[in-house]
């Protein structure tokens, strides 16, 4: 059977605080588990004057469709900004599913929206409003132990993996989270399983 799965693409502006979307990016996976992408710049975004491409090269700032099958048909520019192994581990949990239920799709929809860079994912065209600030936390030692009931496969507390949520944290295997402390930030980084 043939599924079809999309995601608006959003995009923090140069030199600036402004989101907007940019493109839509489908995702078709065939009977045969062969997945194909296709990547398509809004109108709207190619009109503006200080639309930039995500990829200069495979994606240039056109009116076409790119289609990609390498990467389960997301191109490399965007699986970029996909989470990294904590960070796909956090949604997992979250979302209380294995990574073989879950589709590349997926972790770009479910990871955080005020990630480092400046690409995030939506189900609706305009994107979401900001939804939190940096963690606001000094029980580092919860936070510890969060990390490794994670990593050991145990459920945690949503209040938890919402403070170990990836997305303002720069990337990596290694369990770890931006925390905010008064006005300065700090990359807490744990103890790692292996």
């Amino acid at each position: 059977m043939t599924s079809e799965r999309e995601a608006y693409v959003y995009i923090q502006l140069p030199g600036s605080l402004e989101t907007v979307p940019a493109a839509l990016l489908r995702v078709q996976t065939l009977p045969d588990g062969i997945q194909i992408g296709r990547f398509r710049y809004g109108d709207r975004y190619l009109a503006r004057p200080e639309a930039v491409a995500l990829d200069p090269f495979r994606l240039p700032l056109a009116k076409q469709v790119f289609e990609f099958t390498q990467l389960k048909g997301i191109p490399g520019a965007v699986r970029d900004a996909a989470p990294d192994a904590w960070g796909r581990r956090v949604i997992e949990n979250k979302l209380e599913r294995s990574p073989a239920d879950l589709q590349e799709i997926d972790y770009l929809l479910h990871g955080p929206q005020d990630g480092a860079g400046y690409l995030s994912f939506g189900l609706k065209v305009e994107p979401p409003a900001p939804k939190r600030h940096y963690n606001r936390t000094h029980q580092l030692d919860e936070l510890i132990a969060a990390a490794q009931a994670i990593e050991e496969g145990k459920h945690v507390a949503a209040y938890l993996l919402e403070q170990l949520d990836p997305g303002t944290s720069m990337g990596g295997a290694r369990p770890k989270a931006t925390i905010e402390d008064g006005q300065s930030l700090w990359l807490g980084k744990f103890p790692a399983k292996d």
